[in-house]
């Protein structure tokens, strides 16, 4: 049947806060560097105060939502599913994803506001987060439109979901459709906390569903329970057929049904590292779905990986798609492209 998505995306729909902080106010707060903490809106809310004399830079955000914004950047069509509020947040998100040109029709939730992240970036690009999940935190199986599963070539689960009983209901329905509708799914580990956390959980789906699982060097280390990534990739292949690990400036690692391929990285100025696993699996998704091998599928995530931790936001400008061909024939990712 002919497809009408690339990719149908599911996870939670966060409005971003992003402040740029020293490293001091981390070790102040009692806050652990590069990790995803669940907060309650009040104590999100009491940390946000402090940071009134900081420059602050809001966005419509969330791990699967980026990632659906730069297939979409790249001419892929996209369906994202996520849970907001019947607020003006709520409204602002599903104007932007519009606006990104993804589909996105789930209906809003009333008395619960939509969710919200504060994000801490370092001066060396790292990201700490602390989510209120407020609205997503409510996106449950029933929510699952197995119809546009099943006219996808690909669904992208976020690992976030894991994080309440009600998303990993809606994670594991999405996936059990796509099996059943022959849709190839693809999981994202999403973050180190979550891999720990929810190991059983994510080791379960994965044996029962994934094709396709993307992580970090770290994450995967965590999954694995070993200190090198190199090992960790293989663990990690006895779970899925297909690997994508990223391992920042060098590249990723991708292991493909026993075959260990590289995929070059990028040495750029690390401005903010937000989104930059999201936008890899935008462009390795965008190669797949139209039918490229993986390491022009890698190359297109690695690019679009390289140029958004080169500034600040999970999200790039521009269409990708305009561009494949300067990516595929060398160009860096800090020079200027016209969109």
């Amino acid at each position: 049947m002919q497809k009408r998505f690339d990719v149908f995306g599911i996870g939670n729909a966060i409005v971003d806060t992003e402040v740029q902080v020293e490293d001091s106010l981390l070790r102040s707060h009692g806050l652990q560097k590069g990790i995803m903490t669940l907060v309650s809106t009040e104590d999100q809310m009491t940390l946000l105060d402090g940071l009134t004399d900081y420059e602050q830079h809001m966005a419509a955000g969330g791990s699967a939502a980026n990632t659906m914004v730069g297939l979409a950047q790249y001419g892929g069509s996209a369906f994202f599913s996520g849970k907001v509020g019947d607020d003006m947040s709520g409204a602002l998100y599903r104007e932007s994803m519009g606006q990104a040109g993804v589909e996105f029709d789930v209906e809003p939730i009333s008395g619960t506001p939509t969710g919200t992240c504060l994000i801490l970036v370092t001066s060396d690009g790292e990201r700490t987060m602390q989510t209120s999940l407020g609205a997503a935190a409510y996106i449950d199986a029933p929510d699952v439109d197995t119809e546009r599963i099943a006219s996808s070539k690909f669904i992208y689960v976020e690992g976030y979901l894991f994080g309440s009983p009600s998303g990993s209901k809606a994670a594991i329905a999405a996936m059990e459709a796509a099996k059943h509708a022959g849709v190839s799914v693809s999981l994202t580990l999403s973050d180190p906390s979550m891999a720990e956390f929810f190991i059983e959980q994510f080791k379960s789906a994965t044996k029962e569903y994934v094709d396709l699982l993307f992580c970090n060097q770290f994450e995967a280390m965590v999954y694995a329970g070993v200190q090198d990534c190199n090992e960790a990739l293989k663990i990690l292949g006895q779970d899925s057929p297909r690997v994508f690990m990223t391992c920042g400036e060098d590249g990723s690692l991708v292991y493909d049904q026993g075959e260990i391929i590289r995929i070059p990285g990028y040495s750029v100025p690390v401005i903010d590292t937000t989104g930059a696993g999201d936008i890899y699996a935008a462009g390795v998704l965008y190669g797949l779905a139209n039918e490229m091998d993986i390491s022009i599928s890698g190359k297109l995530g690695s690019f679009a990986s390289a140029r958004v931790v080169s500034r600040m936001g999970p999200r790039l400008n521009g269409r990708l798609g305009n561009h494949i061909s300067s990516i595929l024939r060398g160009a860096h990712p800090t020079v200027d492209l016209e969109t």
